[in-house]
């Protein structure tokens, strides 16, 4: 049977931890330590430095060294560390949970990964096949205002952007921001996605219809799973969006990124009935 590892580039806030969840609990998935390994995307710096993991002390790696030794998980910092400072690491890390008797499904969906290029993206399909195994390409994308929107809450509550009531004053700030831009270019991830994989290994889905009983019999049937017709009742990681805007700032926002609704419009019809600010945008006729 076909070993296949999932590659999924996010987007942020567009429901990749109820993705990771949902393929990671099917019979014969291992997806490892962590549910995010935020492996590659500190390569591209700028908003992404932050990525990169700290070197851990001399004793941390004796300590890591220690519990592997001894049967335990390695610890997850370690892990990131290990697996950023070797691209080799990364593969066989995989490659490992796929040679467990049964495991034939693995992945890494990281939500910045959105945001690589074409030429890391083939290196991550290259080292792969080269261990003879497979890749599906995962990507979620959601209305571009409402992802905004959740993405600023995130910042708000991680310490990155000063705390405010929901309000369209920090919007109108964050939406063209470099961190609102770095994650919101659908547009680019497309060409990246398009320009590497086949299409019959490429999944993409509106996150409005993704927990719906269509949207899940059809994630279920790109990764051959069993469908678990009850999985869209589970939120995971959700975060809510707030109070409405104004048609002024909507529409704003929806000019800015028209690139990103006319590319998924071209690939995925439906986002003009299923993303309600793509009415400033896109004609009534792309449905």
């Amino acid at each position: 049977m076909t070993r296949t590892f999932f590659l999924g580039l996010g987007g942020q806030k567009c429901g990749s931890s109820w993705i990771q969840a949902y393929l990671a609990r099917q019979p014969g998935s291992d997806f490892g330590r962590m549910g995010e390994y935020q492996t590659w995307e500190h390569q591209l710096g700028g908003v992404f430095a932050r990525y990169r993991a700290p070197e851990p002390s001399m004793l941390g790696k004796l300590r890591a060294r220690a519990k592997v030794a001894l049967g335990a998980p390695e610890p997850a910092a370690h892990l990131r560390w290990r697996l950023q400072q070797d691209e080799n690491a990364y593969f066989d890390y995989f490659a490992g949970l796929l040679a467990q008797d049964g495991i034939i499904r693995t992945g890494d969906i990281t939500p910045s990964y959105a945001a690589l290029p074409a030429k890391t993206l083939a290196r991550i399909r290259d080292g792969f096949a080269s261990r003879d195994i497979a890749v599906k390409l995962l990507f979620s994308m959601r209305d571009p205002v409402d992802r905004l929107r959740s993405h600023m809450r995130m910042e708000m509550e991680k310490g990155r952007l000063p705390e405010a009531a929901e309000n369209e004053a920090p919007l109108r700030a964050f939406y063209a921001s470099h961190e609102a831009e770095a994650r919101s270019r659908y547009d680019q991830t497309l060409s990246a996605i398009e320009a590497v994989f086949d299409p019959g290994d490429i999944f993409l889905t509106p996150f409005e219809t993704l927990f719906t009983a269509n949207g899940i019999a059809n994630l279920s049937r790109f990764a051959d799973v069993p469908v678990d017709a009850q999985a869209g009742m589970r939120a995971v990681n959700s975060r809510a969006k707030g109070s409405g805007l104004s048609e002024d700032l909507e529409g704003e926002i929806a000019h800015h990124y028209a690139p990103v609704y006319e590319a998924a419009a071209r690939r995925l019809p439906q986002v003009a009935e299923a993303w309600p600010s793509a009415r400033f945008v896109l004609p009534p006729t792309s449905a």
